[in-house]
């Protein structure tokens, strides 16, 4: 008997990159909804949320392995008002790839390592949002 091939398929996308471009639509999903829930009713505030959350995500994107940049202290004030108070918000954070945990939103070790072009990706869905809103 033939031993089994743990090699993926030709044409046949690896899991992670399955989970990357999953990840990525999970954004553009986050991001959709967010929009439509807050661009007629609170325009201003969306825009400080995404302007918020694209520092977030810069932030960590260019400097990876910097402890401050991978938790985010959800009990925050500034977190609270600009990003926690708009539902969906959160969710766009975990679409990146953090996770909750005690109070806060992290990046795991393995996220670290690989950092992902999700990062970027997601950084420029946020960017062309934000500049519709201005």
């Amino acid at each position: 008997e033939a031993a089994l091939s743990t090699a993926p398929a030709a044409g046949v996308p690896s899991e992670a990159a399955a989970g990357a471009a999953k990840s990525s639509d999970g954004v553009a999903q986050a991001l959709r909804a967010l929009a439509k829930r807050y661009k007629d009713s609170d325009k201003t505030g969306l825009a400080t949320c995404l302007k918020t959350l694209c520092v977030y995500i810069e932030n960590l994107a260019r400097n990876p392995h910097e402890p401050k940049f991978q938790r985010i202290n959800c009990e925050n004030k500034a977190f609270q008002t600009r990003v926690a108070a708009y539902d969906g918000a959160v969710e766009v954070l975990l679409a990146c790839g953090f996770e909750e945990e005690s109070g806060a939103l992290f990046v795991g070790e393995e996220f670290v390592k690989s950092k992902g072009s999700r990062l970027w990706d997601a950084l420029a869905k946020l960017k062309v949002m934000r500049d519709m809103l201005e």
